[in-house]
């Protein structure tokens, strides 16, 4: 299977709550330039979250390394494994279709759902709960069905919910009307897409809150997005597994039920009278002749 050995990302999360301050600062500025910053010379790295670089070679051996070759080397593995795809993935072909896989499946749900933060979680919800705002949502090739997914709970419970386009002239024209109460909810997994980076980076110069759903490798939208929510993906199939974030989607969506189920419900009510005028106006119509 290759959920292949824990990411950088991971031993942080693990050890965050033990870090001094100075520590988290690097921390945090590793996150949001990552992996790019930790090729960076020692000094730079040091300069760039402004601290030493004793305090820098501190922090690499917390983590669990040896020294900072060790941990650009490691850097550098985790770049390797996250431009593979299905071209280029090993192919495992003794893998049991039935159990075993499914197993393998399961553990991308829970090993997601483990690693997920709460507390983030209840951030993204107030922050799509905020009907002043507009959410606007792409996904990429693989994951365009999961944004479908968010899409659709979405728009059940709010309004001012759209998909961005998929052409990128169209796009840009959505773009251009974006601002600062606006929100762009991203999914990039591995072999990330250019054009979704760029569009974080577009929406994030406009002021725009970005939300991205990616994988443990994180896409480089990652750089410029205010909430990042990290699934695992991999298993021994040479396909990436979607259940990991369908799960974070899903998560999601209860949460924002919860909170707005209040007023969600009317809205409900409503769509299902409409839905039921409309089918009757349709088998009540006479065909034009």
């Amino acid at each position: 299977m290759d959920a292949a050995p824990t990411v950088i990302a991971d031993r942080i999360s693990a050890i965050v709550n033990s870090m001094t301050r100075s520590e988290k600062r690097i921390a945090r500025v590793l996150l949001a330039r990552y992996p790019a910053v930790g090729l960076e010379s020692v000094t730079e790295f040091a300069k760039q979250a402004e601290v030493s670089a004793p305090t820098v070679l501190r922090f690499i051996a917390k983590l669990g390394f040896g020294g900072y070759p060790d941990f650009r080397r490691a850097l550098r593995e985790e770049i390797d494994e996250s431009q593979l795809n299905p071209l280029t993935k090993p192919r495992i072909e003794n893998i049991d279709a039935g159990t075993e896989y499914g197993n393998e499946l399961l553990g991308v749900v829970r090993s997601t759902l483990a690693e997920l933060d709460m507390g983030l979680v209840e951030k993204v919800t107030e922050l799509f709960s905020d009907e002043r705002r507009s959410i606007n949502i792409l996904g990429g090739d693989l994951t365009t069905t999961v944004a479908s997914h968010l899409f659709f709970h979405l728009r059940k419970m709010r309004r001012l919910v759209f998909s961005l386009p998929a052409t990128i002239q169209e796009r840009a024209d959505r773009i251009v009307d974006l601002g600062k109460r606006d929100i762009v909810v991203l999914f990039d997994i591995r072999r990330y897409q250019a054009d979704i980076i760029k569009t974080a980076r577009i929406a994030s110069q406009k002021g725009c809150t970005v939300v991205l759903f990616t994988d443990q490798w994180m896409s480089e939208a990652s750089e410029v997005a205010t909430h990042v929510f990290r699934a695992r993906v991999g298993t021994s199939s040479p396909w990436d597994s979607l259940l990991g974030l369908n799960a974070i989607v899903e998560t999601v969506a209860l949460s924002l039920d919860r909170r707005l189920w209040s007023m969600v419900r009317p809205r409900l009510e409503v769509m299902e009278r409409y839905k039921v005028d409309l089918l009757d106006q349709e088998t009540t119509s006479t065909p034009p002749e």
